[in-house]
This record gives structure tokens, C-alpha cells and sequence, in this order.
């Protein structure tokens, strides 16, 4: 790799902030169009369970893109894969503006999950590839800031063009455009960071846990879908809560109780970043629990800073367990199988980050949205305590513990095994 930033031009610093910011543009087009969703609903006419399946496309499109374009910036290097997936996120900024009808949403979802999926990968492993001091702890905090800037600032920044200027179907992607086309001229300077000297072989991921973790795994997993479970309800429903219950009809005002939900959730993180993972997942869920009690209370007596004060709670708690979770899986994985296990724990992840909200949707049609929001509600108490049990009983032992043949299968040796408790 120092080879490579030599050949690169010698402007290190600047290469690490051009990935830093293609990493705040994935995650700021993808939860930008939060706010524009009541806006589509009216002029195409689709239903509460339609919405939240245009939501969901983009995380079936992630999860295929981490599965096989994920592990392609490995063989033919960052920059190949970096430049068509921002050309392909351009693409679904013209789909947006472009839509005449539902299924060019679907599309333009689906494209923007393929492209985010593939620059997820590429960029994260640049971002630690063109850390200037090779710090692998600051790489991980500044893609921890990015991913939080973006998921705040997205829909922030879509509800203020869509309720205080022209064109708002077309203006705010034309913004999207703009610095799509900054950040490709930014990757066309990147230095390339992957050898291709000696044979690589590129292969679609098959993310697996090793029997050994499956204990820990479970846990982690549990945590997370209770916090992205509820980042999906907020991100797909919010706004038409807004409107429906709490007769809050501002565009704007959808996108700021958005980038609060994002924002307080990602000051958590940073604020407690330094808790062990058993205890962020244990506060973090109670907050969720507790957080979407008040929502719900909120709406059942529309009662909007009630709904605020929930709003808060909860997105502190969301950020915080799935700090948690995040941090165990990385604590018992083993160098030699943590790519694996961290794609499966993202894989649980996005199918709890969807089908929550399907699952609200279809609920909808038969109670009303009020009452489908309560049932989520119920059923993300119930998770949360679930997860908060899980934590207290899971046993806490040293991987040395565990058979030759279950090290063997971690690909650890007994002194690295010592270093971990599951």
C-alpha cells in the first residue's frame, strides 16, 4: 500500500477525505428521499404497503451488491469499482426526477441500493487503505462520523428544497448530481491501494457464522434489528405520520425530525463510544423500548412534544445498541473469518432493517396506520427485552476455553484465543 500512495502523488490526506466524503454521499442519497415519500404517495396514488416496498427494495439491492460486487474491489482494486457505482447512483438520481409512475421508484430504489452496496465496500476499505498515520481506530471513527453526517443531514437537506423551492421533484436530485460529479473527479486522483501481483480469484461472499460464535452472534444480531428495525419505521413512515397523526404537513418539518432521529442517535456513539458492547446493547435497546412507548404516546394523544421527546430517546437508543452490536461481532470475530461474519451480521441487519416496515405496511390496510404503529411498538418492547435477557444470560468465557477443534475452526492458536471473552 505505501507503494501505491507513492504512485498515487504523494496527497494522502486528500485521497482519505475524497473517500470520506463519497462515504457521507452513499449514505446522504439513500435517506434523502425519506421526506419526498408523501409527496410520490399523492401524485401516484399508491398505498402505505406500496411504500414501505419501494422503502425495502434498497436493502434486498444492498445485500445483493455486498454479496457479489462487495468482494470485487478486492481483485481489481478500489477505484474500477468506486467510479461505475457512482455513475449508477447518478443513475438513480435520474430516475427519481424522471418518475412517472411507481415502478420507476422501485427502479430508482433498487439502482441506489446496487450502487451503495458496492461503494459501501470499496470505500470503507479505502478509508483504512489511505489513512495517512495508518491509524485503523481513526479510519473507523471518521467513517462512523460520515455514515452519521449523511443519514442526518439527507433528509434535512431534501425537505428544505422540497418546501421552500421550485421543482421539487427534480431540484433536490439535481443537487444529488452535483456532487456525484464533484465525487467522481475526486476518485479519477485516487491512488489505487489493491496489488495485482500474484493470481486473485473474485467470488460472491457467502456469510456464515462459525459455530463456536453463534452464541455472541445471536446476541448482537438481536440488538440490532430492535435499532435498525426502528431506523426503518422512521426513514420509510415518519413522514406520513407526521401528516396523518399529527397533522404536521411540512416537508421540512419531516426532514428535521429525521436528521434529530439520525443526529442524536450518532451523538450517542461518539459521546459513549468507549462503553463495552454488553452494556451499550443493554441501554441502547431500553432506550428504543422506552423511546417508542413515548412515540406511540404521542400519536395516541397527538401530542407533537411528546412525540419529539420520544423521537429523542429512541434515536439515542438506537445508536447506541447498534454501536453495541457492531462492537461485539468485531470483539469475538477472528481476523481470519471476520469479513465473513461481519457480512452476515449485516445481512440479519438489512432484513430487520425491511421487514418491520413491510410488515407495518401491510398492517396499515387492514388497521389504520395508528394502530399498525402500535403493534410495532409492542413487538419492539418485546424484542428489546429479549435482547436485554439475552445480554444478562449470555455466558462470558475466554476462547481458550473452547475445544482444539472449535480454535481450529476460528483459525486461532491458544495465546491469540487467550486475548478474547465470547
Amino acid at each position: 500500500m505505501p507503494g501505491a500512495l507513492a504512485r498515487g502523488g504523494g496527497r494522502p490526506r486528500l485521497a482519505f477525505a475524497t473517500v470520506a466524503f463519497l462515504m457521507f454521499l452513499t449514505i446522504m442519497a439513500s435517506n434523502a428521499v425519506s421526506p419526498m415519500y408523501v409527496l410520490y404517495q399523492q401524485k401516484f396514488h399508491f398505498s402505505a404497503l406500496t411504500l414501505t416496498e419501494v422503502y425495502s427494495v434498497y436493502a434486498a439491492a444492498v445485500i445483493v451488491s455486498l454479496l457479489t460486487v462487495g468482494p470485487l474491489s478486492d481483485v481489481i482494486g478500489r477505484r474500477p469499482v468506486l467510479a461505475p457505482a457512482l455513475v449508477l447512483l447518478g443513475v438513480s438520481a435520474v430516475l427519481f426526477a424522471c418518475a412517472r409512475g411507481t415502478a420507476w421508484l422501485f427502479a430508482a430504489r433498487a439502482v441506489q441500493g446496487l450502487a451503495n452496496g458496492a461503494i459501501a465496500g470499496a470505500a470503507t476499505a479505502a478509508l483504512v487503505e489511505l489513512e495517512p498515520s495508518q491509524d485503523r481506530r481513526r479510519a473507523s471513527y471518521v467513517n462512523t462520523v460520515m455514515f452519521i453526517t449523511g443519514a442526518a443531514c439527507g433528509p434535512l437537506l431534501f425537505g428544505a428544497l422540497v418546501q421552500y423551492l421550485p421543482a421539487p421533484f427534480v431540484l433536490p436530485f439535481g443537487v444529488e448530481g452535483v456532487l456525484i460529479a464533484v465525487a467522481l473527479i475526486g476518485v479519477r486522483a485516487l491512488p489505487e491501494t489493491v496489488s495485482h501481483e500474484g493470481p486473485r480469484r473474485w467470488q460472491i461472499q457467502r456469510p456464515s457464522v462459525p459455530r463456536p460464535l453463534l452464541g455472541p452472534f445471536v446476541v448482537a444480531v438481536l440488538a440490532l434489528c430492535v435499532a435498525w428495525g426502528i431506523g426503518g419505521l422512521f426513514a420509510a413512515l415518519s413522514p406520513s405520520i407526521d401528516r396523518d397523526l399529527l397533522h404536521v404537513d411540512s416537508h421540512a418539518a419531516a426532514g428535521l425530525v429525521l436528521f434529530v432521529f439520525s443526529g442524536i442517535g450518532g451523538l450517542s456513539q461518539l459521546s459513549l463510544r468507549r462503553w463495552p458492547p454488553r452494556r451499550s446493547m443493554t441501554v441502547g435497546t431500553a432506550g428504543v423500548a422506552a423511546g417508542m412507548a413515548l412515540v406511540y404516546a404521542g400519536l395516541t394523544s397527538t401530542d407533537v412534544p411528546i412525540f419529539a421527546v420520544g423521537t429523542l430517546i429512541a434515536g439515542a437508543g438506537s445508536g447506541i445498541a447498534f454501536m453495541g452490536s457492531l462492537a461485539l461481532v468485531n470483539h469475538v470475530a477472528p481476523p481470519a473469518r471476520r469479513a465473513e461474519v461481519v457480512s452476515a451480521w449485516n445481512l440479519v441487519g438489512y432484513v430487520g432493517l425491511s421487514a418491520p416496515v413491510i410488515g407495518v405496511g401491510l398492517l396499515t390496510g387492514v388497521t389504520g396506520l395508528r394502530d399498525a404503529t402500535g403493534i410495532f411498538t409492542a413487538t419492539v418492547i418485546v424484542m428489546a427485552i429479549a435482547s436485554i435477557v439475552a445480554v444478562a444470560v449470555s455466558p462470558r468465557q475466554p476462547l481458550a476455553r473452547l475445544s482444539e477443534e472449535a480454535l481450529i475452526e476460528l483459525g486461532l492458536d491458544p495465546a491469540e484465543a487467550a486475548r478474547v471473552t465470547l
